[in-house]
């Protein structure tokens, strides 16, 4: 029994597939396409109902990957925002849209300014497919909990910073506590995988000039505020101060790390602009370690978060950096449907008494 809304998409909790076949759909009405049900492969499908009669539905198939992406664009207005969160790059989340639009048959945002907006009809659709995605992921987990006869994983993504430096207390935690529950751990920085945003459990890190996004299906946990220091060879001639100007770097040699993750770099360079400057580049590493490793043989000096000095053996110097001292949140998006789990919130627990600590 099918129930049209505003924008002309329709829910129903009955779409028939035979006489005793019933599946939850939900669709958009489209010139071009007729009823487009979300989720369904075929183009042209034909239903039985109780007198045996053919009846032809034009139904065009949503990606749900896709629908996900398109609600991260609604949410934040911004194509570049939406990539830095889900680990995508601007473009590929652009070809998310456009094929997502034609899929559909009509447009799902327009621009205004340096922005961009959802249509009316792209409105609708980000609001009815609320609950197809929570639904899906509902059901995801369902069967593994099935495939295993129980709920016996939990799948975390994390930064490699947390990774290396947090998530071992978490795992040592859980297999102490809950013995049965296997803890299966990936590192999300720069992965453009179709497994992003797809974890129990996501840890990752925002400027807080950043505006706050959190996907369909997940809420959203801020965990630590984490400052930079400036990393500096021992014999660096301010490598004995304790705080610093960040302007008094300003003709110093720097080495950028993690040259793959966009708010890396707008962090320096939001940090050096704030300081009157921009920095001289001598080199670029892919992570903090190799960063560090640069800075211990006087390549230049390095911006590294607190977090990441925890896993550091290099002989170098630490100076707190003012006006400004750059900082990034970590924050922990965790999926609707493990928030009843003792395991899940037993894990976000663990993390937000670490983030507690890094503060002390």
């Amino acid at each position: 029994m099918a129930t049209e809304a505003s924008g002309g998409i329709f829910l129903t909790d009955e779409f028939e597939l035979s006489n005793e076949a019933l599946v939850v759909a939900i669709g958009h009405t489209s010139a071009q396409h007729g009823k487009i049900i979300s989720g369904f492969t075929v183009r042209d499908k034909l239903t039985f109902p109780n007198n045996r009669s053919a009846m032809p539905y034009n139904v065009v198939m949503l990606d749900l990957n896709r629908l996900r992406i398109f609600r991260s664009v609604v949410a934040s207005g911004s194509v570049n925002d939406t990539a830095r969160l889900l680990g995508y790059t601007p473009s590929t989340v652009s070809q998310h849209l456009h094929t997502l639009e034609r899929e559909v048959g009509f447009p799902l945002v327009e621009r205004v300014g340096r922005g961009i907006r959802p249509t009316a009809a792209g409105h609708s659709l980000a609001a009815a497919s609320a609950p197809v995605l929570e639904a899906m992921a509902e059901l995801e987990a369902q069967a593994r909990d099935l495939r295993h006869g129980a709920s016996t994983r939990l799948t975390v993504r994390s930064f490699a910073s947390a990774a290396y430096t947090w998530m071992p207390a978490v795992a040592r935690t859980l297999r102490v506590e809950y013995p049965e529950i296997a803890f299966e751990l990936s590192i999300n920085e720069a992965d453009t995988s179709e497994a992003a945003g797809q974890a129990d459990i996501e840890v990752h890190t925002e400027l807080p000039s950043d505006p706050v996004v959190v996907p369909s299906a997940y809420a959203r946990i801020e965990l630590a505020t984490d400052d930079f220091l400036v990393a500096l060879p021992p014999d660096h001639p301010k490598a004995g101060a304790d705080t610093i100007d960040l302007a008094e770097f300003a003709q110093d040699d720097w080495v950028q790390y993690d040259f793959r993750d966009p708010m890396a770099n707008r962090l320096y360079e939001q940090a050096c602009a704030q300081a009157g400057f921009t920095p001289r580049l001598a080199a670029r590493a892919q992570d903090h370690v190799t960063g560090l490793a640069f800075v211990a043989a006087g390549v230049g000096i390095a911006l590294v978060p607190q977090l990441a000095l925890r896993w550091s053996g290099f002989d170098v110097a630490y100076v707190r950096p003012i006006n400004p001292t750059p900082q990034r949140r970590i924050v922990a998006l965790v999926r609707d449907s493990v928030r009843n789990n003792a395991a899940a919130m037993r894990a976000v627990g663990v993390l937000a008494e670490l983030g507690r600590k890094l503060q002390r």
